[in-house]
This record gives structure tokens, C-alpha cells and sequence, in this order.
């Protein structure tokens, strides 16, 4: 589909039947599951303790976390043996291994190798049987791991410019949202979403001026970001786009923004990048910068990262910004702003799962953020991860 309401027959046919055959963008309508050979951030780090195990679910994929001598460690979660979840009672009784609570098979955690047997010494099993592990980084905060089948490249490659920054402090939630991922992305870069925000408690809260929407001024508003990496699509909201305070109904007035000399300025430039990472910058203050990161959980399914960047000169500025974060930010943004994208991507579920919405979708010029989103997606991700492939 394009920017207009039209479609051509052949993308209608196409999509209705549940392919991307003739679609525009036919990875990313494939891509349920999302992209696998990326880094996804699963975990804060500081939801993984020494010697603890979390498990979550990432790309259709369960996955077993622990963290050992402080190196946090992925290993599939569950048992070659008889399938069951190590996760429903872990046990290490050696560092760097974990134990079936079943039957006693225990694997090494560096290669995933049967390595023995608690119930059967010398088992002719031992070291015939392994099961995935999984490459783990961390930085600002976030665990981050890489499920896919091609060599992990360097992080920096799969998130935001100036994320890494190391004058910076991160800090952050994560919830579950009863969407597709590709919902929580577009949500987020859309750029006339904003006006379901227009009650937010954050516009009086923090004094800013939020428009109702923007027009694109042309057609050139955006960057495309699609040599070397990280690749993404730009968005400069300040610079190229008419803000709409007045909203109209038959040329009538029906929503004013008052704009006033004290309010603050935000969103100036918001960019969406591989595998699913959004930037908006500055947001929800001047100060400050929002990161969030769509990770897949299944089809209907995907974790939430909502994480704010501020910059650091000391010890004393990180006090101050958590003690900030936990006492305004996290109430105030991440959830008196954010919860109404949540309850926005829940709602579009069944349009986009149950009534075909990637054929039956109605776009409009506004809508050409998304486009371009999808269309980068498309060409340039790497790895769509199939339902399937996870059976064999």
C-alpha cells in the first residue's frame, strides 16, 4: 500500500491470503516474530542477580538467563532429554552448569554440551547432547541477547546513534503488551498518534507544548539512514513539519492548544531504527531522551523497553536522576504519557491479527513515516524469524 488510499488489486489479493507476495514491504509483513540475527535487550541488569536464573521469552524462543563470576549467560530453556522448563526449578550445583530438575542432565553453559548425568554416571549420552546457547551483552543497563544463526556483530550496530554514549546514564521500565511488536513500532514513529495524548497528565505536569499531530511539509522530511549501520529512518519533526494546535471540524475550531512562553519544546527529532528501536530526542523534557525497544515475544506478543538517557558528569548527577526518575519520571512519563500507547497497540490487535488490517489498512499522507519504516525494515533486517523454523 501507499501513502494514499488506494491499493493495487494484486497487494490487496496478496495480503488478504496471508502472504507478502506483491506487497511493497514482504519481509516485514513476514516477520510476525520479527528479525533474529540482532541484539534485543531481555532483561534489566539489574533484574539478574549472581547465581539467579530469570527466564524469558524472546522471538518465540525461551531462553534461560543467569549470571555467573558476574557475566551474565543464555542457554535454551529447556532439557534435550523430556522437554521440560529448567526455569520451573532451577538448579546449579557447579558454577557455570545448570541441572534438569528431572532427571539430573546437567549442560555446561559455554557451549550448551551434555556434560553429565546426575542419575547415571557415564551415561553414553554425556557429550553427544547439546542444546543453544545464546551470545549476551550489556550496556546502560540492559541485558541484551542474540538468538539468531550469523555471527553477533558489534552492538552499536542495532541501536540508536548516541545510545552508547558513555557520558550517559540510562534508566528504565519494561512491561508486556498484548500486541504484535510491528504494532508497538509504528505506534511509537507515527506521527499524528500523538493526539490520543492530548489529556496526558504529562502536558500539564512537565509545562510542554504537544501539537495534535504534524503535517509533512514534503515529501523529503525524513532521512533515510540506510548506508552502514545502524540503519534507521529520521524524522526531523522541528525542522520539516507544520505542527496542528488548532484542530478543525468543518472549519470549525474544536480543539485549541493555548501555546504560552513557558512551555517546553520537545520531540524535535524522532527516529525509528533496526531491528525495532525508537528515539525520541528530547523527550519528556529537554533533559532528557527516550529510547524504546520492541522486542518480539510471540505473535500477539512483545516487551516494552521504555528507558530515559540523561547526560552524566558525576556520581552525584546519577543520584539525582534516579531519585528524579523514581519520584517524576516513571509516573509522570513512562506511564501517565506511555500507558496510552499501550492501551492504542492492545486495541489495534485484532483489526491487524484477526481482520487482515496489513491489506485492509487505510493510509494516509501522515502515514508516510510508517512506509518508509517498513520499507527500510524490509530491505535491510536481518534474519525474519518463522514460526516454523522454531518446531525443527
Amino acid at each position: 500500500m501507499t501513502v494514499t488510499d488506494q491499493r493495487s488489486d494484486a497487494s490487496v489479493s496478496a495480503a488478504s491470503t496471508g502472504s507478502a507476495v506483491g506487497s511493497k514491504w514482504p519481509r516485514y509483513l513476514q516477520a510476525e516474530l520479527g528479525f533474529s540475527n540482532h541484539w534485543h535487550p531481555v532483561l534489566f541488569s539489574h533484574e539478574l542477580a549472581e547465581g539467579g536464573f530469570v527466564s524469558v521469552k524472546v522471538m518465540g524462543r525461551q531462553v534461560l538467563l543467569t549470571r555467573v563470576d558476574g557475566q551474565a549467560r543464555a542457554i535454551a530453556d529447556q532439557c534435550a532429554h523430556r522437554g521440560v522448563r529448567f526455569s520451573a526449578q532451577p538448579l546449579c550445583f557447579q558454577k557455570g552448569t545448570v541441572s534438569c530438575w528431572y532427571h539430573g542432565w546437567t549442560y555446561n553453559l559455554d557451549d550448551g554440551r551434555l556434560c553429565d548425568v546426575l542419575t547415571s554416571p557415564n551415561s553414553p549420552v554425556i557429550g553427544q547432547v547439546a542444546i543453544p546457547v545464546y551470545a549476551v551483552t550489556e550496556r546502560q543497563g540492559l541485558v541484551f541477547v542474540f538468538v539468531g544463526d550469523q555471527q553477533p556483530h558489534d552492538l552499536s550496530e542495532d541501536v540508536p546513534p548516541g545510545f552508547l554514549d558513555a557520558d550517559t546514564h540510562c534508566l528504565g521500565i519494561r512491561r508486556t503488551v498484548a500486541s504484535n511488536w510491528r504494532l508497538g513500532a509504528e505506534n511509537g514513529f507515527d506521527t499524528t498518534h500523538i493526539f490520543m495524548h492530548r489529556n496526558s497528565p504529562l502536558i500539564n505536569g512537565n509545562r510542554i507544548a504537544l501539537p495534535f499531530g504534524f503535517v509533512p511539509a514534503d515529501r523529503g522530511a525524513m532521512d533515510i539512514h540506510d548506508q552502514g549501520w545502524p540503519k534507521g529512518v529520521v524524522d526531523n519533526l522541528a525542522q520539516n513539519y507544520r505542527p496542528v494546535f488548532d484542530a478543525q471540524l468543518n472549519g470549525q475550531s474544536v480543539l485549541q492548544f493555548q501555546l504560552s512562553s513557558d512551555q517546553k519544546r520537545v520531540a524535535a527529532q524522532v527516529s525509528i531504527w533496526l531491528p525495532g528501536v525508537l528515539k525520541v530526542d528530547p523527550f519528556p523534557d529537554p533533559s532528557l531522551i527516550q529510547y524504546e525497544f520492541y522486542v518480539p515475544i510471540s505473535a500477539s506478543e512483545h516487551e516494552y523497553f521504555q528507558v530515559l538517557q540523561r547526560k552524566i558528569a558525576s556520581h552525584a548527577d546519577i543520584a539525582a536522576f534516579e531519585q528524579e526518575f523514581d519520584t517524576k519520571w516513571r509516573d509522570l512519563g513512562l506511564h501517565g504519557f506511555n500507558d496510552d500507547d499501550v492501551w492504542a497497540r492492545e486495541a489495534q490487535e485484532e483489526f491487524y491479527r484477526e481482520k487482515n488490517g496489513w491489506a485492509n489498512e487505510h493510509l494516509f499522507p501522515p502515514d508516510m513515516c510508517i512506509t518508509k519504516w517498513r520499507q527500510l525494515a524490509s530491505t535491510h533486517a536481518r534474519g525474519v524469524q518463522h514460526a516454523e523454523e522454531l518446531n525443527k
